[in-house]
């Protein structure tokens, strides 16, 4: 099939994996290549299968979501990354920015929100969980917030 998007999951419980998988494969332009049980395992299916998206669980043993994450970048690996957490943290919400993640899903609705989240990552396009949107609005005020206290180059040059 062509278009397809090909998906690796990263989760350590398979009761979670099996669930995503069969509500991905609902849409037939969706295409789950692995299922994995941690970070580590997570690289090598990547550079085995090179998905364009890639879900990563951030609590997972051995090597979690971030730690993935930080390989993957580091090895300039081409995936789009999802990360999905049962945490309503604005911290790790912003650490997986940080990290270049495309998307940030809630396991409580990923069921209903991972296709979605899938295709939008896969456009180039960002993606939170909806009860996420304030992390989005702070991370906004606090950008405009930073960019009104930097100093104009006319504040810098020394005056007579």
């Amino acid at each position: 099939m062509t278009n397809q998007i090909t998906i690796i999951i990263a989760d350590d419980h398979p009761i979670v994996r099996k669930g995503l998988r069969e509500t991905i494969e609902e849409d037939n332009r969706l295409q789950v290549v692995a299922e994995v049980n941690n970070g580590r395992e997570a690289i090598e299916a990547i550079e085995k299968f090179n998905p364009l998206v890639t879900i990563l669980d951030v609590d997972m043993p051995v090597m979690n979501g971030f730690e993935a994450a930080r390989a993957i970048k580091s090895q300039k690996l081409k995936t789009e990354i999802i990360f999905l957490t049962m945490h309503r943290d604005e911290d790790l919400f912003n650490e997986a920015i940080n990290l270049g993640a495309k998307g940030f899903v809630l396991k409580d609705s990923a069921l209903s929100d991972i296709v979605e989240c899938i295709k939008t990552v896969a456009s180039d396009e960002h993606y939170a969980s909806h009860a996420l949107t304030k992390f989005l609005i702070n991370r906004s005020r606090r950008a405009a917030n930073l960019t009104e206290k930097q100093p104009s180059i006319n504040d810098l040059t020394p005056t007579e």
